[in-house]
């Protein structure tokens, strides 16, 4: 543990671009008392780039998981920077998806691509369970992981190319690698987590259709009236970074959409803003942005809200990631912790929430 703790902190010494800002427009309340923890995942996202800032936040998770039981990990896009996986190995233009457009046809093996071990995999060495076994790691596509324009072409139709991609993500699998199809459903104790596509809150690609996706929600989100359900998607619904400019109206309606077929959420798990965020959904639930996984935005002020009615409660742009503890009766509890291993942010939240800014426990 103190090893791990001490590579943190060098690691995080070696991050001296990434910028301290902070902005907390909550008032803070008092530190909640100890409770049992049930269930225990780290969220990070854009994690998928060979870099310092990467090695750092890495170290941190490990020094977490040295700590306490880990159950989980949520890694929300933007898994293998900067294209995603190799289109024109040997045999990946083999790789097809069924007829429910979410799963890959069977009996396909995909190519061994090497980008999986040496962007995401490699570094995450050092998060495992107490017994020794990597901690399991659940994935969803975000852009990068489809990209097909500009230097991502590979030389193909873009439609095709993307498709081929978020293919290939779904049929890979590893110990530290778990993407059951483009869209999932994992209960883990009272929590169900719903995984989605995000990428087609932008616009429908790779010929996925977002009333497909809508659907799916709408089926998944069937058990949320009476337990604790979290959307885990790439592209956050409503943010306070520079990809706030993305909440134009067609993005802000596929939200609304989402919004309705998933029903009463307590959170939406996301990345895509390169930082630490919590904000609130005008309809009250928790928005919840762990992007600072490997590309730091030193320079974001977070000066406006993608929407009206969203407010913004915390950002920073620490390098971090998050961890989300589930006790009894769906209680729940949500802290950013930068690479130094510090809690920066908390939140608590009774049953379906909101998660109030608290004071972090020592």
């Amino acid at each position: 543990m103190k090893v791990a703790v001490l590579t943190a902190v060098l690691l995080a010494a070696s991050c001296a671009r990434s910028s301290d800002f902070a902005v907390r427009p909550e008032p803070l309340g008092p530190a909640p008392a100890p409770a049992p923890v049930t269930f225990r995942a780290l969220h990070v996202a854009d994690f998928g780039d060979d870099t310092r800032h990467q090695a750092a936040v890495a170290a941190a998770m490990a020094a977490t998981s040295s700590a306490l039981p880990v159950d989980l990990v949520l890694h929300a896009g933007d898994n293998l920077y900067e294209c995603g996986p190799d289109p024109v190995l040997p045999g990946a233009e083999k790789c097809a998806f069924g007829p429910d457009q979410n799963l890959v046809a069977a009996g396909y093996a995909p190519p061994h691509d090497p980008g999986f071990e040496k962007l995401f995999e490699r570094p995450l060495a050092g998060v495992l369970r107490r017994d020794g076994k990597p901690v399991p790691v659940l994935l969803t596509l975000g852009n990068h992981d489809v990209a097909a324009m500009g230097t991502c072409a590979s030389g193909g139709e873009a439609r095709v190319i993307a498709r081929r991609r978020a293919c290939l993500e779904v049929a890979h699998r590893s110990a530290r690698w778990s993407m059951p199809g483009r869209h999932w459903v994992e209960d883990r104790g009272p929590v169900r987590f719903i995984g989605v596509d995000s990428n087609l809150l932008k616009r429908d690609y790779g010929d996925f259709s977002f009333d497909g996706e809508v659907s799916f929600v709408a089926e998944a989100a069937r058990p949320c009236t009476e337990r604790l359900c979290f959307i885990v998607a790439h592209h956050p619904s409503f943010s306070a970074g520079e990809h706030r400019s993305d909440a134009t109206p067609e993005y802000l309606d596929r939200v609304k959409r989402i919004e309705a077929a998933a029903g009463p959420i307590a959170g939406w798990l996301s990345g895509h803003e390169h930082q630490l965020e919590h904000l609130r959904a005008p309809s009250g639930y928790d928005v919840l942005i762990s992007g600072s996984g490997s590309r730091p935005r030193p320079d974001e002020r977070f000066k406006a809200v993608s929407a009206p009615g969203a407010r913004l409660l915390f950002a920073s742009t620490r390098p971090g990631f998050a961890i989300l503890e589930v006790g009894e009766g769906g209680t729940w509890s949500y802290r950013f912790v930068d690479e130094s291993g510090r809690n920066i942010q908390c939140c608590t939240a009774t049953a379906r929430g909101p998660c109030r800014p608290v004071i972090c426990p020592p």
